[in-house]
């Protein structure tokens, strides 16, 4: 009997799964240095995406939880295991067995080359944790080290308004600037730093913590006598349930004013 890839009931009807996602990508010669791993996807688990959500596709980002080991569809907001992303599931799993949600086993990539287009679910802090591991067709320097070593330096001598490529970077003022930080993305990391003696000003959307405020507007260096050298890490980041916010750290100890 002829295997069908996608799930679909054979005959003419309407598709009710999409057909399944090549995630990985080849090197010279076809080399993909895929490694895979074998896992239990708990019977909870629905793709919201997907129609039937019982159907798990293939490429979603998978995360194990903490006190059983059974893999979940990673989930930033969770706090058991399942916001820390550890593979991508190959292919599509259906989770029903007799209509009835079962535990399934499958294969999950631990290792290889990746079609960033093909995944679902991946934010910039998924990135980052499977950055070791996995090389990223879009774009193959995921951050990591963001505190301690930037992907790279940038100046700036004019007011920027920062886009979520510049995640990873250090944005270093070199005249008085206005950073307006992006739209917020779990995982999205930059350090401002001023090297000039002018005001250095961070501004978000009442959506900041710092300073003995969870919903401020604007971290400012403007304090005379302590501009040069004014620097901030500032990291989106999950402070509650569906409570995504901007935390931003003092890391050149001069003072900063929260509005």
């Amino acid at each position: 009997m002829s295997e069908f890839s996608s799930g679909n009931v054979p005959g003419f009807q309407s598709q009710v799964d999409s057909d399944e996602a090549q995630v990985w990508w080849s090197g010279r010669a076809g080399q993909d240095l895929i490694v895979t791993k074998r896992i239990a996807l708990d019977a909870s688990n629905t793709d919201a995406g997907n129609t039937p959500t019982t159907t798990i596709r293939g490429g979603n980002i998978v995360a194990l939880e903490s006190t059983t080991g059974n893999a979940y569809l990673y989930d930033p907001d969770a706090t058991d295991g399942r916001q820390i992303a550890v593979g991508i599931l190959e292919k599509p799993q259906d989770m029903l067995v007799d209509g009835v949600p079962t535990e399934r086993f499958a294969q999950m990539l631990v290792h290889g080359l990746l079609k960033e287009g093909e995944l679902t679910g991946l934010d910039p802090r998924a990135k980052a944790q499977l950055a070791s591991r996995f090389l990223f067709d879009r774009s193959p320097a995921a951050a990591s080290g963001v505190l301690m070593q930037p992907r790279g330096v940038f100046r700036k001598s004019a007011d920027y308004t920062v886009v979520a490529e510049d995640d990873g970077a250090l944005l270093l003022a070199t005249a008085a600037v206005n950073f307006t930080l992006p739209s917020k993305q779990n995982g999205l990391a930059f350090r401002f730093m001023q090297s000039a003696d002018a005001n250095l000003v961070i501004t978000g959307s009442s959506d900041i913590v710092c300073k003995n405020s969870d919903s401020a507007t604007t971290v400012s260096f403007a304090t005379t006598g302590e501009k040069i050298g004014s620097h901030a890490l500032v990291e989106c980041v999950y402070v509650g349930t569906d409570q995504l916010k901007w935390i931003v750290s003092n890391l050149g100890g001069t003072t900063a004013t929260v509005a």
